[in-house]
């Protein structure tokens, strides 16, 4: 990890800055990962987003439509929601003379059927899914676990597992040839315990580690989990602090899912490193332990 980090000015002072793998900490988009760049073009891609009507989802969704994909089909529960994201969709991709293809399935990822209907409505109409997001998840209560309902603690964990492992299992049964999958995590599944949030981290903790058992599972599969920035969305409460664009991981995503990125794989990184810096020490990061969940000193 860089000991050094060069952080913009509009981070929040009174937070405490996270100690960055790469020397450079973006909030905003910039040219490496921006999706006109060619070496990132989602061209012939159909990709699948869910939680895709609003928040760091839509923004997934525009990027992934400027950069070239077939199509883009996001996933929700609220259709006035799916719909407002999706004209948001297909603005951008005909400003940036894109042919993409915008679709969207009203979807509960709680129940499996539900999910298998919405990708086979997917597949019928555009063939197969290259790349899949996984993002729609809860904030479960927050308080502290002596104090917690056990069914309000085991409710979010429950829902945003169940959630993702219907979404994943979905996927799978519709991808196509080189399949990628890009998992929305969090830093709280890593990072060190913040009283109050262990029902969330948990929950993250619990998809993060079965994410990791479908790329072991199906090796040919580049699963990648992300820590998607600070942004001010639905889910937090739109806070005023947040110092990071939604624009940052919806771009920095496309980047992911781009063969730029492959030495990724198996991976857990934050969207606010540079992606630049990342793949000047590819090799250094494909060969070893580096970004993976391990016991420190025990790398198994």
């Amino acid at each position: 990890m860089s000991s050094s980090n060069d952080y913009p000015n509009d981070y929040p002072n009174d937070y405490p800055k996270p100690i960055s793998f790469t020397k450079k900490w973006h909030t905003k988009p910039y040219p490496f990962i921006s999706p006109s760049r060619p070496e990132l073009s989602a061209a012939g891609k159909n990709v699948v987003i869910t939680g895709g009507g609003s928040g760091i989802g839509n923004a997934i969704a525009v990027a992934f439509a400027q950069a070239n994909a077939k199509s883009v089909s996001i996933l929700g529960r609220r259709r006035e929601t799916l719909e407002a994201g999706a004209e948001k969709v297909t603005t951008a991709a005909t400003e940036a003379q894109t042919p993409t293809q915008v679709l969207f399935e009203t979807v509960d990822l709680r129940q499996r059927s539900a999910v298998d209907r919405a990708l086979a409505s997917i597949v019928a109409q555009v063939g197969k899914v290259d790349i899949f997001v996984s993002n729609a998840g809860t904030l479960p209560t927050l308080g502290l676990i002596r104090e917690y309902d056990v069914k309000d603690y085991l409710g979010g964990v429950v829902e945003n597992l169940q959630s993702a492992l219907n979404a994943v299992q979905g996927f799978l049964s519709v991808a196509g040839p080189d399949p990628v999958l890009l998992n929305t995590s969090s830093c709280l599944a890593n990072v060190a315990p913040m009283p109050g949030m262990s029902g969330y981290a948990v929950s993250k903790a619990a998809v993060l580690k079965m994410m990791e058992h479908v790329a072991a599972e199906n090796p040919h599969v580049r699963v990648v989990s992300a820590q998607p920035g600070w942004v001010a969305t639905e889910g937090n409460g739109y806070q005023a602090e947040a110092p990071d664009q939604a624009e940052l991981p919806g771009q920095f995503y496309v980047w992911l899912a781009s063969a730029e990125a492959e030495f990724l794989k198996g991976k857990f990184v934050w969207v606010n490193w540079d992606a630049e810096e990342l793949v000047q020490r590819a090799e250094e990061i494909r060969g070893s332990k580096l970004l993976n969940w391990i016991v420190e000193g025990v790398p198994m």
